[in-house]
């Protein structure tokens, strides 16, 4: 980027943004205009004078500047509200909305993700809609997923809603539809709390509707900016009812699960994670969740994903089987 074209970028986004963030690289060219988030090592900014947010690798960044009000996250686990700016070569100042300022090390910055002041400006959201035909039997699959997330200093706030259908000749249409409700509550040395409220049908297992109420703790054993890796434990209660209603039941359950998030790859995206369910109410019954996402951002907030979702239960009703699984992809659209 040629100097001239440079200063004409920088007085643009100054005259344009009444509260500037700005960004200096590694070869001193500045960026002016408004930081969005830094996640998953990468840093999206908004400016006046392009279309499209730029997405900047954030190992390439050696002052930041952050005038505006963000949720600030460190590699040890601490959650800051506030502003923050280089002082000097690699040591950057966070100013907290209480006054407490304190300085670290820029490599010690993991995620920025804007909050405001105002309540409406901490949620983000998205939804992802597909299709899929197919000329034998008249196969035909519908998926929907949405979820809305609220990001504060301390706790995040998660809605989720996912709905598949698939109908083909000669064969009873299949259902699932899942639901979750969580909260989370980080604490310090990379511990937080975990309370969820979830729902789950699905025709495959006979499962009418099971809820699950669960509370447990978790901690992040790995964070860098290329990887997050925790573990979780706790205690749910499950209420099941299926589609015979001479097996319904309750039961108490113990869990352990673990997660794993890898980014850094360009403008792709994988989490995946496994958690194991033991009942404590129940004789020698075990039923575990695995999932994966691969997702792949696109120009504009949008984005195509794949996923893979299986559940197995050794005691699922008579008419009901083991295993269930579902393959989804997708075309959405995200709210930042």
């Amino acid at each position: 980027m040629t100097k001239p074209l440079l200063i004409v970028f920088f007085l643009i986004g100054f005259c344009s943004f009444s509260q500037n963030d700005s960004i200096k690289f590694k070869n001193n060219d500045v960026l002016v205009g408004e930081v969005k988030t830094l996640l998953n090592g990468t840093l999206t900014m908004k400016t006046s004078y392009s279309d499209k947010d730029f997405k900047i690798e954030f190992k390439e960044v050696s002052e930041i500047y952050l005038n505006q009000t963000f949720v600030i996250l460190l590699l040890n686990g601490e959650h800051y509200l506030g502003t923050a700016k280089t002082t000097k070569a690699n040591i950057l100042e966070i100013r907290d909305t209480k006054g407490f300022v304190f300085e670290t090390n820029l490599e010690n910055l993991s995620q920025v993700k804007e909050s405001g002041t105002k309540f409406w400006s901490r949620f983000k959201g998205n939804i992802d809609l597909g299709f899929n035909l197919a000329k034998a039997n008249n196969a035909v699959q519908f998926n929907l997923n949405s979820a809305l997330m609220y990001v504060g200093k301390k706790w995040n706030f998660n809605a989720s809603y996912g709905n598949t259908i698939n109908n083909q000749d000669e064969v009873d249409i299949t259902k699932r539809i899942q639901g979750d409700l969580d909260a989370q509550r980080f604490f310090v040395n990379d511990f937080f709390g975990i309370a969820q409220v979830s729902f789950l049908s699905n025709t495959e297992q006979a499962l009418k509707g099971r809820t699950t109420s669960l509370l447990g703790i978790g901690k992040y054993i790995a964070r860098t900016n290329k990887l997050y890796l925790g573990l979780r434990t706790g205690l749910n209660y499950n209420i099941e009812t299926y589609f015979d209603p001479t097996v319904d039941k309750n039961s108490t359950e113990v869990n352990l699960g673990a997660g794993l998030n890898m980014f850094d790859f360009n403008d792709f995206y994988l989490s995946t994670d496994v958690i194991g369910y033991y009942s404590l109410t129940e004789s020698d019954r075990f039923r575990f969740d695995y999932n994966i996402n691969l997702k792949y951002d696109m120009p504009w907030d949008f984005y195509i994903k794949f996923d893979f979702s299986l559940n197995y239960d050794n005691q699922p009703a008579d008419t009901g089987s083991e295993f269930d699984y579902v393959f989804n992809s997708g075309f959405g659209w995200e709210l930042k």
